[in-house]
């Protein structure tokens, strides 16, 4: 285990251990009558990036005054469902912060929240044929699009103009975010006819990277090409792609002749500091922290106060996050705020604020 990931799981040991979730006991008072409880409904406790939003749900509760507590489902939709019941129906506490497992599955006791006056909100991914006070997500397609202008830049500065082969190792077809974030990518890709584009299914898992970068560079090879730039929808697809160029000999440092561009997904600290030493050109990083502090910071400011969360104009939190400031619009869901990614280069990668650093 890595120091940045030994580090994560103390900060979720810490968490979770708020996250004593009973099943009885005397009904706790509501968001309009002192409950000072904020509890933050996670998919799962090992990825770091699921323990980056816990904190950051966490740290908001604590900067407004209340207690940030934890309920982790462990991958598990029906246990989170029955943990979310639990919290509607015996200890309504002051607000509900929900990364749905399954967005479909979520939507009874969201609505069982609406009924008890319980202020939700919903973070990561969407919670279908549900009406939360707000909903904040990260625009994938935006991720994608600023890949892919990254990419067009790298092309045009490697070969003197917008030409080469690009491959993007889009990410399993049942992942929304990474169809969003390949369908921004490849859209800026496709605008340049002399980019050659191979699209091949290598992602999230670093070995599944491996095998199809290592295929692809086989097939290259034989028709006497190379690769040029290479676009992964997440870090630990990434992982793989080092190990397949390192096995190439196709390893080498940002400015050296036979440097292959890089390009990663989301603010994994391994990845960072690939970034930092120079080997990794650029990540495409999404503000974990914020996705849930904002969430949690709206839900205080506006349906714990006792006002409806607009669906326009900003936003300004009070936290620091990578999003400043943020704005509202109108979504399936209600009310929605869609938090901007950031390219971060060697020259930034060392910020603070992104969750990898932490």
């Amino acid at each position: 285990m890595s120091k940045r990931l030994g580090i994560a799981a103390s900060i979720l040991a810490i968490a979770v251990s708020l996250a004593a979730c009973t099943t009885g006991g005397t009904p706790a008072t509501g968001s309009g009558s002192g409950s000072k409880e904020i509890y933050y409904s996670t998919k799962n406790s090992t990825e770091p990036v699921h323990v980056a939003m816990a904190n950051g749900v966490v740290n908001a509760a604590t900067l407004l005054g209340y207690e940030g507590k934890v309920t982790v489902a462990e991958a598990d939709a029906a246990k989170q469902n029955d943990q979310l019941n639990n919290l509607v129906q015996n200890i309504q506490p002051a607000a509900l912060v929900v990364n749905p497992y399954d967005s479909d599955s979520v939507a009874d006791v969201l609505g069982r929240a609406k009924q008890a006056n319980i202020p939700v909100a919903v973070i990561d991914n969407k919670a279908n044929n549900a009406q939360v006070d707000v909903s904040v997500l990260f625009d994938s397609v935006k991720s994608g699009q600023i890949a892919g202008e990254k990419a067009v830049e790298l092309l045009k500065e490697k070969n003197g103009s917008e030409t080469g082969v690009v491959v993007n190792l889009y990410g399993e077809v049942v992942s929304q975010v990474f169809k969003e974030r390949s369908q921004g990518f490849e859209e800026v890709i496709k605008r340049y006819p002399n980019i050659e584009l191979v699209s091949v299914l290598g992602a999230p898992q670093a070995d599944k990277a491996t095998s199809a970068l290592n295929n692809v560079i086989a097939d290259l090879k034989s028709s006497g090409k190379k690769v040029d730039v290479v676009n992964t929808p997440t870090d630990t697809a990434t992982l793989g792609v080092i190990e397949s160029l390192k096995t190439n000999g196709m390893w080498h440092k940002v400015g050296q002749p036979d440097h292959v561009a890089v390009i990663s997904h989301d603010g994994l600290g391994d990845i960072l500091t690939q970034v930092k030493d120079g080997y990794i050109d650029a990540e495409v990083v999404i503000d974990v922290f914020g996705v849930g502090g904002i969430a949690t910071e709206v839900l205080k400011a506006y349906p714990m106060d006792g006002k409806a969360v607009p669906t326009s104009g900003t936003f300004t939190p009070q936290g620091k996050y990578l999003n400043t400031s943020v704005t509202f619009t109108q979504g399936d869901s209600g009310p929605t705020i869609m938090l901007d990614p950031v390219l971060v280069t060697a020259a930034d990668a060392d910020n603070p604020l992104i969750w990898g650093n932490a």
